[in-house]
């Protein structure tokens, strides 16, 4: 039988235990066929077999981010960039709001994202402000919000008039804020329910608008030779999205899907219960497709370390904030009681949970009700999202509980390391701490939690062989991995996560034929160089999807 696709010349990483690396690889229809020698695979090319000419370079199998926001990543692809790098000053971000709002009409939003707050403090002492923002677009309102979206967002005067936000407004109650300066007047940074007033005046996307950064987003993903990505705020609105491209035949990656488990603004008892709606549907973990399917339900238990949300037993260094600010030492988002009785329900309806926790205060509520709940005999896959700071008694908790954790390790070598300045290095040792997770035999798989930080896997496999910063800082230097276990990150440990490790992440016969080509072996550069590795073709179910 010949084969639909064949790569020869090249190296064929496999990730089995099994199965030895080859120098080719055959595909029929969308699972593997053979691994083997040029000469073995060779023998599979016929008259209509497409060829791949790997010429030296490597396949191995197909990446698989365990947490990203889709169309967050393609609609921040639109907005106006400021991160940093490439903005090292506030005048740097002034200066692409201007040019921007030369080009938009009077009146219309401009949107500015992944503004971070470490970086502008350290190296000025101080934020952008609302009449920073005055200056570059007197005529737009704007809206500047942080790369990691838990801090609340920085609007000009003309987006404060819309919302009826003035000196008189009288002070929210923590942790909701609006910032003032000596005078009391607002200057710029509105967070939590106070912030609601100005989002509801920012114009609502179309259905056309969220499709189209959806498939935006899914084309950044393939360039970064992704095949398969966990959405980790599944809306919805977006899941109706999701089941149109796949009906279609236009969904290029394989998705999972962590459904919210409340909906609306309100969190805990005043949200809308979706995760009951879903238990008496039936629908459990793994329900839909091999293209299309749910992953779990996502909860939130407390904020992040890009804004300082993040709940820590310890306050935050660095910028003096009051003590009664979220930003002194994070804030939860739910109440533990009721998140304990939220991980009963999902347990009881066979639907795992993923819960966002970041802080090490945080950590430990999520254990608490893991604890309370789950049997750490069954195979249950309760999974910690982030998992920022984890100490050894944390981790060791973890295993016991038969948890596993997608870590975020691309915080580190993404733009967002410019945060360490609130941290304090006595925290770095236990932050991302991957070799610790692995070595407990925790299964933890990666992610950049696009847009937060990159969702490149090249930046995260770097970073957690490394522990490398933008800025070139070594932190938490014991922690660091062989390329080997960094690449399990992205391929066996991270299918498991997904219940789907007898389908992918390993290149053997039988397995979906999900494959990324890059330009050299990863095992044989300089860790250093493994960002410069061009992502050459991404290849899903035997169906070529991004040539670079």
């Amino acid at each position: 039988m010949h084969a639909d696709l064949v790569l020869l010349g090249g190296t064929v990483m496999t990730l089995s235990e099994d199965v030895p690396d080859g120098q080719a690889l055959s595909i029929v229809n969308d699972r593997v066929r053979a691994v083997g020698s040029d000469d073995e695979i060779g023998e599979h090319v016929g008259p209509d077999t497409e060829v791949i000419d790997l010429d030296g370079r490597t396949a191995l199998p197909g990446f698989i981010d365990t947490h990203v926001h889709v169309p967050m990543g393609g609609a921040r692809m639109a907005h106006v960039n400021c991160r940093s790098p490439p903005n090292e000053s506030i005048a740097d971000v002034v200066a692409r709001l201007r040019e921007r709002a030369a080009e938009t009409p009077d009146g219309e939003w401009i949107i500015c994202s992944g503004y971070n707050l470490g970086l502008i403090w350290e190296e000025e002492g101080r934020h952008v402000d609302r009449w920073d923002l005055d200056e570059a677009a007197p005529d737009n309102p704007v809206q500047v919000n942080s790369v990691g979206g838990h801090t609340g967002s920085i609007y000009n005067s003309a987006a404060r008039d819309l919302a009826g936000i003035d000196r008189h407004t009288p002070d929210p109650e923590p942790p909701a804020v609006i910032e003032r300066d000596e005078d009391g007047r607002p200057s710029g940074l509105v967070s939590e329910e106070a912030e609601l007033p100005l989002q509801e005046a920012i114009p609502e996307e179309t259905a056309d608008d969220r499709r189209e950064n959806v498939e935006r987003a899914f084309e950044r993903l393939l360039s970064w030779g992704v095949t398969t990505a966990h959405e980790a705020s599944t809306t919805p609105e977006y899941l109706r999205i999701y089941q149109e491209l796949a009906r279609e035949g236009r969904l290029p990656i394989r998705l999972g899907m962590m459904l919210q488990g409340d909906a609306g603004e309100g969190l805990g008892d005043e949200g809308m219960d979706l995760l009951g709606r879903l238990a008496d549907a039936g629908i459990e973990t793994g329900f839909g497709s091999d293209r299309l399917f749910v992953v779990g339900v996502k909860y939130f238990i407390d904020g992040a370390f890009t804004g300082r949300t993040a709940a820590m037993y310890e306050p935050y260094e660095g910028e003096a904030v009051p003590e009664d600010s979220p930003r002194y030492d994070g804030l939860l988002h739910l109440d533990p009681e009721y998140f304990a009785e939220r991980v009963e329900t999902a347990y009881d309806a066979g639907l795992r949970i993923c819960v966002h926790g970041q802080g090490d205060q945080g950590i430990d509520h999520i254990l608490d009700a893991f604890e309370a709940t789950v049997d750490p005999d069954e195979d249950h896959r309760f999974r910690i999202e982030h998992a920022g700071l984890t100490y050894p008694e944390q981790v060791e908790r973890i295993a016991e509980i038969g948890a596993c954790v997608s870590s975020s390790i691309s915080f580190l070598g993404g733009d967002v390391s410019r945060n360490w300045v609130y941290w304090g290095d006595e925290r770095m040792d236990h932050t991302y701490a991957v070799r610790s997770l692995q070595e407990a035999g925790i299964p933890t798989a990666a992610n950049g939690d696009w847009p937060v930080t990159t969702g490149d896997p090249r930046v995260g496999l770097k970073t957690a062989v490394t522990r490398e910063t933008v800025t070139e800082e070594v932190v938490g230097a014991d922690q660091r991995v062989s390329i080997e276990d960094a690449l399990r990150l992205y391929g066996p440990d991270a299918a498991y996560l997904e219940f789907s490790e007898d389908e992918k992440g390993r290149l053997e016969p039988g397995m979906l034929a999900d494959v990324t080509v890059l330009s050299d072996d990863p095992r044989s550069v300089d860790p250093a160089a493994l960002t410069d590795l061009d992502v050459e073709y991404t290849i899903v179910g035997g169906s070529i999807e991004y040539v670079g």
